[in-house]
Order: structure tokens, then C-alpha cells, then sequence
């Protein structure tokens, strides 16, 4: 069947109309502006496998909610309780999902850094606040005394997105999973394993810094080939409109010699002197006008 030519004149010179974004590219551009515009050391919960990096903080589902923490003194691994959010005065107690997403880590030892090894993306270690890893032994039992990764300290993640929150589970190197027990009895405390069957029995939540997440979701859109448009969203520069960033584009766009200031030694004394006196605006306006480098400075 021969193929369909279109019929629509064309003319030379004739602007070549872009195609609109679609609503999906639209929302996902929104949303990647939405997290770069946060505080960077916040914490979200990862949406993906490959978003789980950098520092972290795993909320294991006991009763009370704890964290999986490390106590550098005693040498253990252990199920921390985490001071939860108070609730806006005069309102009811907050309930499990808006604890979920307001509580945040309070001390060094309950986040954990997490990496990946080249070439092994979907293996992570989580490293502690003291530099060792976390391993689980045969046995089941979890520490953090080793210095160096090995494959006791391999963890395979997988993510279940459907409830309002993701849950995480962690596998270890003998198929078996990261589980807690929750506390029964007075004075019990929760038992963290690493010998659970399952991953239903072992549903963990993790947050992770809004800057490694924003990283991995910028990443993924320029594998798709979208990352022209989100790469801007990862600058570090100056904030717009401020003096670092009015110094910048005087180094970028008015400087000589690809961005070389060239200043006398008597216009580097007016400078600082007029530095001294609080009129150092007027002077570089001044400047600019008499070297006829900026044509509004008049």
C-alpha cells in the first residue's frame, strides 16, 4: 500500500510550527519545577528504584512508628522511636498518613547513605553516620560493624506504589527480607530482622533528600530525552536578580577576553574607595558609562 503524502502546500521561507506539549510533558515539568523549588535538604519519598540514593531515613511500620537506626556506642543496630509532629492547635490528632509525611529525621544516627556499585544499579548498601555498612548476617541478624561493602552488605530494593505512600522492601543476599516486630508487652521494644520471608511482611517506608530525588528524576527524563529542559532545574548558580548573579552576567556578557576583568590600578583604588564610602553603585555605573560598555548606564 503506498504511502500517504500530504497535500498541504508548502512555501519557501515558511515558519515550521512547533508542536505543543503534550499534557504529560506539561505535568511532569511542573511537578520537576515544583521539587526543585524546595528546600534541597528536605525529605520526599522516592516515586522510583533509582531515586533511592543519597542520605536516607527508613521508617520501619511499628507500633509506636520507629526508624531504622544505628547506635555507634553499644556497636548495634536498632529500632529507634522518632519525636512525632504535633498537631496544629486545635485541631485532632494527626493521623498515620500526615505523620507520614511530616516527620523528618532528628539525629545523625537515623540516616543512613545510600550508594550503588557501577554497573549493579539495582543492588544498594546503606552506609551509617560512623562510615560502616550494613549487614545482614545468615543468621538474620542485623549490624553495622563493617568498614568495607561485601555481599552481606547487598540489598535488593523494590518499591510498591499503591498506596498513598510507597512502601519499600529491602532483600538481602540469602533471599530473605528486612522485617520489624512491633513491641508487645510493657517494656518491649521492636526487633529488627533480616530473615523475613516475604516482602508483605516486611513493608518499610523511605524518605530521601529532595536533591538526590530531584537528580535521579532529571536523569531520567534526559534518558528520555527530555532533559534539555529539565537539566536547568539542577543550577547552583546565584539566585536571579541578586548581586552574584548581576556579577555573573557582567563577567558573561560585558567582560574582555572571554570573561577577564581588565581594571586598572586607579580604577581598582576609585573602586575601593568608593566601596568605603558606600557609592560603589554610582561608581561602576559611572565607569560603565565613561568606557561606553553598557549603553544604558547614561
Amino acid at each position: 500500500m503506498p504511502a500517504i503524502v500530504s497535500t498541504k502546500l508548502k512555501f519557501k521561507g515558511e515558519k515550521v510550527k512547533k508542536k505543543k506539549r503534550t499534557h504529560h510533558e506539561r505535568d511532569e515539568g511542573d511537578e520537576l519545577a515544583a521539587l526543585a523549588a524546595g528546600d534541597p535538604r528536605g525529605w520526599v519519598f522516592p516515586e522510583d528504584i533509582m531515586e533511592i540514593s543519597g542520605p536516607s531515613f527508613i521508617l520501619l511500620p511499628s507500633d509506636p512508628l520507629t526508624c531504622l537506626a544505628w547506635d555507634p556506642q553499644r556497636q548495634k543496630v536498632y529500632a529507634a522511636p522518632i519525636d512525632l509532629p504535633d498537631a496544629p492547635e486545635g485541631a485532632a490528632d494527626l493521623t498515620s498518613a500526615e505523620i507520614l509525611a511530616a516527620v523528618e529525621p532528628t539525629d545523625v544516627n537515623h540516616v543512613w547513605v545510600i550508594s550503588r556499585l557501577s554497573g549493579s544499579e539495582g543492588v544498594i548498601s546503606l552506609r551509617s553516620s560512623t562510615g560502616t555498612f550494613l549487614t545482614a548476617t545468615p543468621s538474620g541478624t542485623l549490624t553495622a560493624n563493617t568498614p568495607s561493602r561485601g555481599p552481606l552488605e547487598a540489598f535488593i530494593p523494590s518499591l510498591n506504589s499503591t498506596h498513598t505512600f510507597p512502601s519499600l522492601s529491602l532483600q538481602t543476599h540469602n533471599e530473605k527480607y528486612i522485617s520489624v516486630s512491633s513491641a508487645s508487652g510493657l517494656g518491649k521494644k521492636p526487633e529488627l530482622r533480616g530473615d523475613a520471608d516475604t516482602p508483605e511482611d516486611a513493608q518499610l517506608h523511605i524518605k530521601c533528600q529532595r536533591e538526590f530525588v530531584l537528580k535521579a528524576k532529571v536523569a531520567a527524563a534526559e534518558a528520555k530525552g527530555e532533559g534539555r529542559s529539565s537539566k536547568r532545574l539542577l543550577s547552583t548558580g546565584p539566585a536571579p536578580g541578586s548581586v552574584e548573579d548581576e556579577m555573573r552576567k557582567n563577567r558573561d556578557y560585558q567582560a574582555w577576553g572571554g570573561g577577564r576583568h581588565v581594571v586598572s590600578d586607579r580604577d581598582r583604588k576609585d573602586l575601593k574607595k568608593a566601596r568605603e564610602e558606600g557609592r560603589l553603585a554610582e561608581a561602576m555605573l559611572d565607569r560603565r558609562a565613561a568606557m561606553k560598555s553598557d549603553r544604558y548606564a547614561k
